[in-house]
């Protein structure tokens, strides 16, 4: 289903605009976000990620509300040493209140690595960073976070499928047009997601894969609440626009309860840092 074309909304963000909130509704969205994930995943780490648990060191960069590393680090030793990065923690719990074996440190992907953290860590994980990809090139992200790992270390990159997702409906008889039109604005030009695993693979990586996750029908309104968060606060942030995009969410809205929700996989590639 061919989405609704509008202008490619990525190129007004300012360069080191964050372009979502930190508020509390945002945190929330955060927190939602990362179950309705797990649910549809069945994992935390990909099962092809195999290392050594009990001495493990791995890395949540773009770490939010810093949700993943908590949930995820009940399922490893207490052994495991977990560490968050993000450009700002101010969603995230303050360091006393957090378990001995992670902690949380502020850091741009733009910036190289402090030389603490350069091979530091067995395995990556990064999910959900689209709004900050410039340029609709990774490379200078994939860069840096190719400097994080150990050799052999893995790399785990979350993402929605925003190039080839679809707004479903319970009948063909329902107007979807409001729906597709506010998640294009939040897609933007994504293409940079069709070639992935080449890029990755030509810049430092070996052994690339691809996984693609479909949820079912049962889940898709829940998700379709998360992607109208998020483009609420895009909204906000980024297009400052109220008016024509309050009545962009309340039309949307009417044919969600109506019984339209936007479709949109998700993909996880993995991939081995060559020695």
């Amino acid at each position: 289903m061919a989405a609704v074309p509008t202008p490619n909304t990525y190129a007004s963000i300012e360069t080191g605009v964050y372009a979502l909130k930190r508020d509390y509704s945002a945190s929330t969205r955060l927190t939602a976000q990362h179950y309705l994930w797990k649910d549809a995943l069945k994992f935390d780490l990909h099962p092809s990620i195999q290392i050594d648990k009990s001495h493990a060191r791995i890395a949540d960069v773009a770490t939010g509300n810093g949700i993943w590393l908590l949930d995820t680090a009940r399922t490893f030793p207490e052994t495991t040493q977990f560490d968050g990065f993000d450009i700002s923690l101010d969603q995230c719990p303050p360091q006393a209140w957090l378990p001995e074996n992670i902690h949380l440190h502020t850091w741009n992907i733009f910036d190289e690595p402090s030389e603490d953290f350069v091979e530091a860590f067995d395995v990556v994980h990064i999910r959900l960073i689209t709004v900050a990809v410039q340029n609709n090139d990774p490379r200078p992200i994939i860069n840096n976070l190719r400097r994080l790992l150990k050799p052999g270390g893995y790399i785990q990159w979350d993402e929605a499928d925003s190039v080839d997702w679809s707004v479903k409906s319970v009948h063909p008889f329902i107007d979807t047009i409001h729906v597709k039109e506010s998640f294009q604005q939040l897609c933007g030009n994504h293409d940079w997601k069709r070639n992935m695993m080449q890029t990755l693979n030509e810049n430092g990586f070996q052994g690339s894969s691809t996984h693609r996750i479909e949820y079912d029908y049962t889940m898709a309104r829940l998700w379709n609440d998360v992607y109208m968060s998020t483009w609420d606060e895009f909204a906000k942030v980024v297009l400052k626009t109220p008016e024509e995009s309050q009545r962009l969410a309340s039309d949307a809205m009417d044919q969600v309860r109506e019984g339209a929700a936007i479709w949109c996989a998700k993909l996880v590639w993995v991939a081995c840092k060559t020695a």
